[in-house]
């Protein structure tokens, strides 16, 4: 039987928003919807907070949770979130199967992408990521320079702006990236390798990062309550 961990990395500096991991969303801070949605999945063994705030860490300590002291080297606005995981499995006592963590800024991801994530994890995948569609094509990305317009893909230049010429894209959601133990410790990376994705609902895509992702968030929110009761 697989030995799975999840982490959610939450640091206490946040620039753009104030105590965003600890930012009230409905009725709760914000770490505590995707730390609930982890624990309700029930497909890990062990699921751990690693965070350098203590206020964090309280927002979420009635929950069947651990504390990973994170240390401030990774804890800084340059650290990545890629980069403090890895640092913890290098130091972790134990060796797990499975190590996924989760994005505290992601808080409607829901305990069933969780598990068909889980599930998708069979001898032949080496990692799970979440993904979500592109809103807008981006057959009809530019770039500017100065003031000159430059297409990056042939769609304008060929006039192929139909969406019959349209092909759909995806990207990463942000809300969880999983893998087996080994295969992350041996690329670094969860893009490299045999690689499956969870297609996330739009609605459930919400990444926050300043005050009007939160703003839309609750938008969000009112909108499922108001559903609910019709």
């Amino acid at each position: 039987m697989q030995k799975r961990i999840a982490v959610i990395p939450a640091r206490g500096g946040s620039t753009r928003l104030k105590d965003k991991n600890i930012y009230p969303l409905g009725d709760k801070p914000l770490i505590r919807w995707t730390v609930e949605a982890v624990v309700k999945s029930n497909a890990f063994h062990k699921i751990i907070v690693s965070t350098d705030s203590d206020k964090i860490f309280d927002a979420v300590s009635d929950l069947p949770v651990e504390r990973h002291t994170r240390p401030s080297v990774h804890a800084t606005v340059k650290s990545t979130a890629l980069n403090a995981m890895i640092n913890l499995m290098e130091n972790y006592p134990e060796k797990h199967d499975v190590f996924a963590y989760f994005l505290p800024t992601c808080p409607f991801v829901s305990p069933e992408d969780i598990r068909d994530g889980v599930a998708m994890l069979d001898e032949d995948t080496d990692f799970v990521v979440s993904m979500t569609n592109y809103t807008e094509p981006i057959q009809l990305a530019c770039v500017m320079k100065d003031e000159w317009v430059m297409p990056i893909f042939d769609n304008l230049e060929c006039g192929l702006t139909n969406s019959k010429f349209i092909k759909s894209y995806v990207k990463p959601s942000g809300a969880f990236y999983m893998g087996k133990w080994d295969k992350i410790i041996e690329h670094q990376n969860f893009f490299k390798g045999r690689v499956k994705g969870v297609v996330i609902e739009e609605k459930n895509a919400v990444d926050i990062n300043t005050l009007s992702d939160i703003m839309y968030a609750e938008s969000l929110l009112k909108m499922n309550l108001s559903e609910k009761k019709s």
